[in-house]
């Protein structure tokens, strides 16, 4: 096993979000990164939703989500993006899953999960089911 210098590793800085925010997920998605959600500096859940071009070091507002929320879960379908709970407004964990479409630019409502979630993982299963902490949803 062979392994690069250290010197080889740099950090890059990146055109700042227009939107600062803490607790937003990000996701990679047809070679661009999508920062999702987030709280602002009041810690108040935002509809946020934003994409970033790597060759023009750019961040672009994009259709905000239905739904204020941070902490989201996130996988990404093809050129879709699922977004999965997450806490909202009233700070409480949300059962709500919405799905955004990269080519149509349109976020849908998909079925909800059974109990409200935050702060859980999503991976990918097979080429199209996502698999949310031993739930299987479609």
């Amino acid at each position: 096993m062979e392994v690069p210098s250290i010197k080889d590793f740099q950090w890059k800085t990146l055109a700042p979000l227009p939107s600062p925010r803490v607790y937003c997920s990000l996701v990679e998605a047809a070679g661009q990164v999508f920062a999702i959600g987030g709280c602002d500096d009041n810690g108040i859940p935002m509809d946020c939703f934003e994409v970033y071009s790597p060759e023009a070091n750019q961040w672009n507002s994009l259709p905000p989500m239905p739904t204020a929320r941070a902490g989201v879960a996130v996988a990404t379908l093809g050129k879709r993006i699922m977004v999965i709970g997450g806490v909202g407004a009233n700070q409480m964990p949300l059962k709500i899953v919405e799905m955004y479409n990269i080519d149509e630019g349109k976020w849908k409502k998909r079925n909800s999960l059974r109990e409200a979630s935050m702060g859980i993982s999503v991976t990918v299963k097979g080429k199209r089911e996502p698999f949310i902490k031993g739930l299987m949803t479609t």
